[in-house]
């Protein structure tokens, strides 16, 4: 029973090591993202797709103490308002855990209509925070062109993931 349970925990813990270790090399790629000119403005969020494809394709359901981790480091790179970030990793968290409407459902076809539902909404709310903080409304332009390319990645980066997995499969048999 002993060996089981240290196995387990083992298990989880290398687990949790790897996809931190995975959004943490995710979110340099995001910073370097901006040198190039079309995301001067805004890079997309990689860290929310990859959150929401873990939990939904591979039924992986990061640690909250992992995303609030992830979100401090993210904000102090980038001189955000400490903890920021954090709440919108756990807020990103929960919507995908608690929106299941057909989740399970193996098309995959309404993938990118929970992504942007959920995305949007924890978003906005992380935004609204970001306003009562610093009692100032941004420019919104910087904000669509955010939201906008992260919706379009979406796709993208979907389908990378899914040729992978399809890839792994097809060794495997």
């Amino acid at each position: 029973m002993n060996n089981n349970l240290f196995f387990y925990l083992v298990n989880n813990l290398s687990k949790n090591i790897f996809f931190f270790i995975g959004v943490f090399f995710l979110i340099n790629i995001e910073v370097s993202l901006s040198f190039f000119l079309i995301f001067n403005t805004a890079t997309p969020s990689l860290v929310s797709i990859i959150i929401f494809l873990f939990i939904k394709k591979f039924n992986y359901i990061p640690s909250n103490l992992n995303l609030i981790f992830i979100g401090l480091l993210n904000d102090v790179f980038l001189g955000n308002n400490l903890g920021l970030t954090s709440i919108y990793f756990l807020l990103f968290k929960f919507l995908t855990e608690n929106i299941r409407i057909n989740i399970t459902d193996k098309k995959h076809e309404e993938d990118w209509l929970y992504f942007t539902i959920i995305f949007v909404i924890a978003f906005t709310v992380t935004l609204l925070i970001n306003i009562l903080l610093n009692l100032k409304i941004p420019d919104l332009s910087p904000i669509l062109y955010y939201i906008g390319i992260t919706l379009v990645s979406f796709p993208i980066v979907n389908i990378i993931i899914y040729s992978f997995y399809f890839i792994q499969r097809l060794f495997k048999s």
